[in-house]
C-alpha cells in the first residue's frame, strides 16, 4: 500500500469516526464530559498549586526564616528577666530581641459607646519586641514608651482603627476603646504587613498594664528575636538556655519552619492532592468512555455487521471504535484544559494572585486525556471487532 492510499485510508477512518460521533450527540457528550472533568480537575488544581507556591513563598520568606520564637509554657506575671533578654541581644547574629506575646487571643473590643463590637487579640510587647517583628507605629506615641506608659493606654492596629473610626488626637470619645468593659486611652496606631499581620487587627498594651487591668499571665507568652538568616537554630538553642537557666518558665524554641522548606512541603502536598483528584476523575472518565462505547457498540451491531459483510476486517472495525474514542478524548481534553485554566484564572484574579502556568502542563493534560480515552475504548473495540456479521444482522 502506497503512502497515498494509507493517507486516504486514515482520512476515511477519521471521517467515519467523526460521523459516528456527530450522529450520536448524547453518547458523545457523555464520553466527552467524563474526560473533560478529569483533565479540568488536574489542570486547575496543578495551576493553583503552582500559583499558591508563590504566595506561600511570600508569606514565609525572610521574615519567618530570620525570626526566632521562644515560648514560655509556665509564664509568670513578672515575665522575662530584662537582664537575660539584654544578654541575648548581645549575641552576634541577633539584631533585635524582645517580648511579643498574645495575652488573649480574643477579647471584645468596641468604642466607648458600645458600638462596633468585635473580637480581637490583645498583645503585650515592649519596644524591642516591636522592632524584632517589624511592627511599626504609623501614628501616635513610639513603641519605646511602652515600658514607661502609665495608666490604661493602648496602641491599636490600623485595621481595627479603621473599623472603629479611631485616631490619636481626636476628641475624648473617639480616643478611647473598651477592651471588655475596661476603657483604654488610644495613644498610637500600629501596623505589620509581614508574618505578624494580626497585630494590625489587635490591641497592644504593656505587660504592666496587662497584669494590672486584665489579670492572668498571658495565653502565649513569647520572646522573639530578629536574627541573620541561617542562624535561627543556633540562636534558638542559646536563648532557651540563657533566658531560663533554671527551667522556671519551661521555655521552648517554637520557631516556625524555614520558608523554603515549608514552601516545598506545601507545594508537594497541593500537587499530590491535584494528582490524586485528577487520577480519580481520570478513572471515572475511562469508565464513562468504556460504558458509553459499549452501549454504542451494542446499539450499532447491525451497522458493524454490515461493515463486516462489506469486507471490513475485524482489525479495521476495532480501529474505528478506538478512533472514535481518541477523537472524543482529544476534544474532551482540549475542553478540559480550557475549563481548568479558566477556573484557575478566575480564582487567581479573585485572590489577587499572579497566575503561574507551566508550559508543558496543557500538552501533558491533553496527552493524559487521550490515553485515558484510548484505555477506556479497548474493551468496546474488542467487542465490536468480535461481532459476527450474521449475529449482528439478526439483531
Amino acid at each position: 500500500m502506497t503512502w497515498r492510499l494509507r493517507v486516504e485510508s486514515v482520512r476515511r477512518l477519521a471521517a467515519d469516526a467523526a460521523a459516528s460521533l456527530l450522529l450520536r450527540p448524547g453518547h458523545t457528550i457523555g464520553m466527552v464530559a467524563g474526560i473533560a472533568l478529569g483533565v479540568a480537575g488536574v489542570v486547575g488544581i496543578v495551576v493553583i498549586a503552582d500559583t499558591q507556591q508563590i504566595q506561600v513563598d511570600r508569606q514565609f520568606d525572610l521574615q519567618r526564616s530570620d525570626r526566632v520564637v521562644v515560648r514560655a509554657w509556665t509564664p509568670t506575671k513578672a515575665g522575662f528577666d530584662a537582664t537575660r533578654v539584654a544578654a541575648a541581644e548581645q549575641l552576634e547574629p541577633v539584631l533585635d530581641v524582645g517580648e511579643f506575646s498574645v495575652w488573649s487571643r480574643a477579647r471584645t473590643v468596641s468604642r466607648t459607646d458600645g458600638t462596633a463590637r468585635s473580637s480581637r487579640p490583645v498583645l503585650v510587647a515592649d519596644g524591642s519586641g516591636l522592632l524584632a517583628t517589624d511592627t511599626r507605629v504609623v501614628r501616635g506615641r513610639s513603641g519605646d514608651s511602652l515600658s514607661t506608659a502609665r495608666g490604661p493606654v493602648a496602641w491599636i492596629g490600623e485595621r481595627l482603627a479603621r473599623d472603629l473610626g479611631l485616631a490619636p488626637g481626636d476628641d475624648l470619645d473617639n480616643a478611647q476603646v473598651l477592651v471588655g468593659d475596661l476603657p483604654f486611652e488610644v495613644v498610637g496606631i500600629i501596623a505589620n504587613d509581614e508574618g505578624f499581620g494580626y497585630a494590625s487587627s489587635g490591641v497592644l498594651i504593656s505587660r504592666k498594664t496587662a497584669v494590672a487591668t486584665l489579670g492572668g499571665v498571658g495565653e502565649n507568652v513569647r520572646v522573639i528575636a530578629h536574627v541573620r538568616p541561617g542562624s535561627a537554630s543556633a540562636v534558638g538553642d542559646n536563648m532557651v538556655a540563657g533566658l531560663d537557666p533554671y527551667r522556671e518558665l519551661m521555655l521552648e524554641d517554637v520557631t516556625p519552619p524555614d520558608g523554603k522548606v515549608l514552601l516545598s512541603n506545601v507545594g508537594s502536598d497541593l500537587r499530590r492532592i491535584g494528582a490524586a483528584l485528577g487520577g480519580f476523575m481520570g478513572l471515572i472518565g475511562m469508565i464513562t468512555v468504556a460504558n458509553t462505547l459499549m452501549m454504542a457498540v451494542y446499539q450499532r451491531r447491525r451497522e458493524l455487521g454490515l461493515r463486516s459483510a462489506m469486507g471490513w476486517k475485524r482489525r479495521r472495525i476495532g480501529v474505528l471504535v478506538l478512533t472514535e474514542s481518541a477523537t472524543a478524548g482529544i476534544v474532551a481534553s482540549t475542553l478540559g484544559v480550557g475549563l481548568g485554566l479558566g477556573v484557575a484564572v478566575i480564582w487567581s484574579h479573585v485572590q489577587h494572585w499572579e497566575l503561574i502556568l507551566a508550559p508543558w502542563l496543557p500538552f501533558a493534560a491533553i496527552g493524559s486525556g487521550l490515553t485515558a480515552s484510548l484505555v477506556g475504548g479497548i474493551i468496546p473495540a474488542y467487542l465490536a471487532a468480535s461481532t459476527p456479521p450474521m449475529t449482528a444482522m439478526r439483531s
